[in-house]
């Protein structure tokens, strides 16, 4: 046996095991510093506060596509329209037993490239919209309360 067969596999195995005990000292250490990830996990009380400000997300659209397809929001919060494409584009509502999903929601008009349209959300429900050009291009906002 020569010295260029020698393999040090126990130097290896102490290597996992000190970057593993690292990494479970550094999950422990930033959790205690931090109450937010301490109470993952958790069961929460029945009791909801008001605390959480509505907050705004954005839907791209570019290529034919809005990306995310189907996003899910709180009652409040904000949906901002991002047109990415080249061309202007029409944001409508889907039709539910003939009426609008989100009424209202069509009167933006066009929006023009490297433009937005944000809309408020303020009831619950599933909401589905499209493009005026073409109806495969689709997504839908779920609002929770």
């Amino acid at each position: 046996m020569s010295d260029s067969d020698f393999k040090p596999k126990g130097v290896m195995w102490l290597f996992i095991i000190l970057v593993l005990t690292g990494f479970a000292w550094a999950v422990l250490y930033f959790s205690r510093n931090n109450p937010s990830l301490a109470n993952n996990g958790q069961a929460f009380s029945g009791r909801q506060t008001n605390t959480r400000q509505p907050r705004t997300y954005t839907v791209f659209y570019g290529l034919g596509v809005f990306s995310p397809t189907n996003i899910r929001i709180h009652v409040g919060d904000s949906v901002r329209f991002q047109n990415d494409g080249s061309t202007s584009m029409r944001i409508i509502s889907d039709l539910t037993n003939g009426v609008l999903d989100l009424a209202g929601f069509d009167s933006v008009g066009e929006i023009p490239p490297k433009s937005v349209f944000t809309y408020t959300f303020s009831q619950t429900g599933i909401f589905g919209y499209h493009s005026a050009r073409n109806l495969n291009e689709e997504g839908t906002v779920i609002v929770r309360p």
